[in-house]
């Protein structure tokens, strides 16, 4: 996103935000929330509602969105939502729906299916996810951010601040894909996955 948008984005989010207008999600994450890769937003259509207030309120604190730049566009808009404006968000990303994001990489999904295995004690056997867990759904997430995940956990860009106690185990488990053509080829098996309802 180009810095002239964000801040004219930043500056509209409080006035959005008192009219109660959670649309302002859409102008990055797409039409029907399932994410735009232009703009390095995420599916959040596939995300439940326990996971997204977790995120913006990681994003809020801080522990989220460090050395990334769209991740601190995120932290910035987060930080301008209150407990009432996250949870009208929600309810609203929550009315539009679930949608499968488009596939956009190459990758081998057999071979991705062969090492999701790893992932699903925690991820569940069909990329649901697990509430209990705090283990996010990934069936039907935007391939391009999976793989884009991946490769910041195992470098140490994500999951390294104190309190994020599920992203510093996924920064461990991380490890065990060691070469990005795994990663990518787990990114297109997951994104091929039907996403669960919530």
């Amino acid at each position: 996103m180009n810095k002239v948008l964000l801040l004219g984005l930043l500056l509209a989010l409080p006035a959005l935000a008192a009219s109660d207008d959670a649309r302002y999600c859409l102008v990055c994450h797409g039409s029907n929330a399932s994410g735009n890769a232009t703009v390095a937003a995420p599916n959040l259509s596939i995300l439940p509602g326990w996971y997204l207030k977790g995120q913006l309120h990681g994003f809020g604190q801080g522990w989220r969105g460090q050395g990334d730049w769209h991740g601190q566009e995120m932290a910035a808009v987060a930080k301008t939502m209150s407990p009432q404006h996250i949870q009208e968000a929600v309810s609203f990303l929550a009315g539009l729906g679930v949608h499968r994001a488009e596939g956009t990489l190459d990758g081998d999904p057999a071979r991705g299916q062969v090492l999701y295995p790893r992932c699903a004690g925690c991820h569940g056997d069909n990329g649901q996810g697990l509430e209990a867990l705090q283990a996010p759904p990934l069936a039907g997430q935007s391939d391009w951010y999976l793989f884009k995940q991946l490769k910041a956990y195992r470098d140490g860009e994500r999951g390294q601040a104190g309190t994020d106690q599920s992203g510093q185990i996924m920064g461990q488990a991380a490890l065990l894909l060691g070469s990005d053509q795994e990663m990518r080829d787990l990114a297109v098996y997951l994104n091929q996955l039907s996403a669960p309802p919530h």
